[in-house]
């Protein structure tokens, strides 16, 4: 298969985590408990994905999930206090580093609890999931949220009524299937590329290379491509290309599950599914 250039699709943590208020003093208080009158898990809002990456509460008022909303809290949580007394002291470039364990350590919980809410990989379906600091920052609160988008780069939040827990749970209206120019359509549509499965890159919490993760996304969606064709390991089809959703630069990296979403791509429009089209001709539309 030919070579595609990796699209990359973030989960949104403040900023690249780095919305911090620097409050000094070792030993203080850091409370166990978010302020009152911020948002709890249940809690919808009606947000863009820029407007997602600001700290909570967002703009305008939280709203039930029975009503019209783009993102739905599903967890609050709050990082290490050891890190957050940690960060107090920390001075120059030790900010930094603290920083980034830090928002490893938030946007890891908001990767893992994704799937328990939803009832599936949030990878496989139409979701991202969204994680942002409660103000003040240095207090160490998170909440984790998920919306539905229009395309894998997550971009872009389609507004709902209802809660989404469970919403992956067996079959998903919400299931990746199709895509035309980033955006998704049913398999029935004519379309340029088809989800295709999941490859994770191994071990957990691998030190980040660029050029190693682009080159095992690669290689792992190529399979992952294979195996949806019904084709064996050591096959090769020149007309579909792999294609894989996930991160690809240090930032994205950082307290991700280390993930990628697996697309096959066609330079033509598709009429129709290519799931276990082996060696036959593709379906051109």
């Amino acid at each position: 298969m030919k070579r595609a250039a990796l699209i990359a699709v973030i989960v949104v943590l403040v900023g690249g985590g780095l919305y911090w208020m620097y409050e000094r003093g070792q030993g203080r208080d850091i409370p166990d408990i978010p302020a009152a009158g911020t948002p709890t898990a249940g809690t919808c809002y009606k947000v863009d994905a820029d407007g997602a990456k600001a700290a909570l509460p967002w703009p305008g008022e939280a709203i039930g999930c029975g009503d019209a909303h783009t993102v739905e809290l599903y967890h609050i949580g709050q990082v290490p206090k050891d890190l957050l007394h940690r960060l107090d002291d920390a001075k120059g470039e030790d900010v930094k580093v603290v920083q980034a364990v830090l928002y490893a350590q938030a946007r890891r919980v908001c990767v893992v609890e994704g799937p328990a809410f939803l009832g599936g990989d949030w990878h496989a379906a139409r979701v991202q999931i969204v994680a942002a600091w409660i103000k003040p920052a240095t207090d160490g609160f998170y909440g984790c949220g998920v919306a539905t988008v229009t395309g894998p780069a997550g971009d872009r939040f389609t507004p709902r009524a209802g809660s989404l827990k469970g919403a992956l749970a067996g079959a998903s209206a919400l299931a990746a299937a199709c895509i035309a120019d980033l955006q998704y359509v049913e398999c029935t549509s004519p379309h340029d590329g088809e989800y295709a499965g999941v490859y994770t890159i191994t071990p957990p919490e691998a030190p980040f290379d660029e050029a190693g993760v682009k080159s095992a996304a690669t290689r792992g969606c190529t399979a992952v491509g294979l195996t949806y064709l019904g084709l064996p390991a050591n096959a090769d089809r020149a007309d579909l290309s792999p294609a894989a959703v996930g991160p690809k630069t240090a930032n994205d990296w950082l307290g991700s599950d280390q993930a990628f979403t697996c697309y096959l791509m066609s330079a033509k429009p598709l009429r129709s599914s290519v799931r276990n089209l082996g060696t036959a001709p593709l379906p051109l539309a």
